[in-house]
């Protein structure tokens, strides 16, 4: 089945890469610790923040629940969709560094850190799978 996807190993590589991203973006908006934020000095700094956070880790969870399923389903579909999901990856990373940059401000514990420093790299890595995506050969059998 992998075989006739005809994907190279750089398409798995960065699909791996971008798996673990997303796993890891998981696992630290549920770990954030309740004490991170001043509660008492501006509750709509942080109401803001949770609806944020738990609609990207709910797009999150979604894309990483749906990808394997639309892979192995449609060529046509997943193509559209890695699209789709780079543009809004790229859209979320220039929204916070541009416009929410004073609003959200992230936790400065190393596992935080790590994943922000990482963010262009898992970019980079869904833009070269939608290229290939988009302009690989495929024949269906």
């Amino acid at each position: 089945m992998v075989k006739q996807l005809q994907l190279s190993k750089l398409f798995w590589i960065a699909l791996g890469i971008n798996y673990l991203f997303g796993i890891a973006v998981i696992y630290s908006f549920l770990t954030i610790p309740d004490n991170i934020f001043d509660i008492d000095n501006n509750p709509e700094h942080l109401l803001a923040v949770f609806k944020l956070t738990y609609v990207r880790a709910a797009i999150v969870t979604i894309a990483l629940i749906s990808y394997p399923i639309l892979l192995f389903k449609s060529r046509k579909y997943i193509t559209l969709f890695t699209v789709g999901l780079t543009a809004w990856v790229v859209a979320m990373y220039i929204d916070d560094n541009l416009v929410l940059y004073r609003i959200i401000e992230y936790p400065d514990r190393g596992f935080v850190v790590l994943l922000q420093t990482l963010r262009p790299f898992t970019i980079a890595c869904l833009i070269w799978m939608s290229f290939e995506l988009t302009f690989s050969k495929y024949k269906k059998y």
